[in-house]
């Protein structure tokens, strides 16, 4: 198609003002590659689900809501708590001969059961993303999140279910962890950060299955849940006073937590969420934006500023490892 041709496709005047601008500011500012867009890339064929009906199929969340609690509390009884109390009543060889508090102990050994359960689950959901994502064209170009769709929302992509079972077993996890969070979890300083997390990572994994923008949300829980591994590990380390294998994991989870939230979640995810829909497909097919593109840019923009306020904190127990030499939590109120 000609230059002439594609102009004479876009129909701008169907786009409210914001729309407009979202499409003249992503071309201006060089933010879209407009290599493809909505003319020159088939649809896809629908795949069948379960019972006939995507949205019936995620009811299989509340299944996964119902059984986390109880593979965590077999998983703790049987693997966890064995392996804290061995890990903290052999932490520290220098304390062999002194009382050890009970109560310390309880408490440490009760973190050291949220860090493992918190660490396993970020694992299998890690190597879950990657399974349905690799060797998907989404996967590392974000014009596939939105190309091949006719109408949205809801998208008419495709939801292939291994995406289904992902975005189930993820939004499961988080109807239950704000449960835990407000009634079991330790009450950390940032205490009120984690429930609107946990709330706004709910409210994302729902919208964005209900109006299909379901391949971002895979890259989005995939960035979020990489680094957390490593904090996990690095907080079951310092349970068990080894520093020595602490700071170097510490170090990793800092590195993955900068390039995965600070720099490749804006640059590549909110970017795409910003300006791709509108360029690439809305001003071609005439679909006005609103009110969904607010919607999902507001939730992922609070996501943001939340990386932002935790990067201050992770910048504070650095501070600490030089000032003090011991790395710590500063969320924790004992610390």
């Amino acid at each position: 198609m000609s230059a002439a041709e594609v102009q004479g496709s876009l129909q701008l005047d169907k786009l409210s003002r914001l729309g407009q601008w979202i499409y003249k500011s992503g071309l201006k500012y060089g933010l879209v590659n407009t290599t493809l867009t909505a003319v020159n890339v088939q649809p896809e064929p629908d795949v069948a689900y379960l019972s006939g009906d995507r949205y019936l199929d995620f009811s299989l969340c509340i299944v996964f809501a119902l059984l986390y609690p109880v593979i965590r509390g077999v998983l703790t009884r049987f693997v966890f708590e064995p392996l804290g109390r061995r890990a903290i009543s052999g932490s520290d060889p220098k304390k062999t001969d002194v009382a050890v508090d009970e109560k310390e102990r309880a408490n440490k050994l009760r973190k050291w059961n949220e860090s493992c359960w918190k660490m396993t689950v970020y694992i299998a959901f890690t190597t879950l993303a990657i399974a349905v994502s690799w060797g998907e064209v989404w996967f590392t170009d974000s014009r596939y999140w939105w190309l091949g769709c006719t109408r949205f929302p809801p998208c008419n992509l495709p939801v292939s279910r291994g995406v289904l079972l992902f975005y189930c077993a993820e939004a499961g996890f988080y109807l239950q962890a704000i449960h835990f969070l407000a009634v079991h979890e330790e009450r950390r300083k940032d205490w009120f950060e984690s429930m609107i997390h946990h709330v706004v990572t709910s409210g994302l994994l729902f919208y964005s299955y209900a109006v299909n923008f379901t391949r971002v949300g895979v890259v989005v829980i995939l960035i979020h849940d990489v680094s957390d591994i490593f904090l996990e590990m690095a907080k079951l380390c310092r349970y068990a006073d080894r520093n020595d294998i602490g700071l170097p994991t510490f170090i990793v989870f800092f590195v993955s937590w900068i390039v995965c939230r600070v720099v490749i979640f804006p640059a590549f995810v909110i970017r795409s969420t910003l300006f791709e829909p509108v360029v690439l497909v809305a001003v071609y097919l005439g679909i006005e934006p609103r009110p969904h593109w607010e919607i999902f840019n507001s939730l992922l923009l609070v996501l943001f500023v939340l990386h932002i306020y935790w990067t201050v904190l992770i910048f504070q127990v650095i501070k600490r490892q030089f000032t003090h030499g011991q790395m710590t939590d500063v969320r924790e109120k004992d610390d």
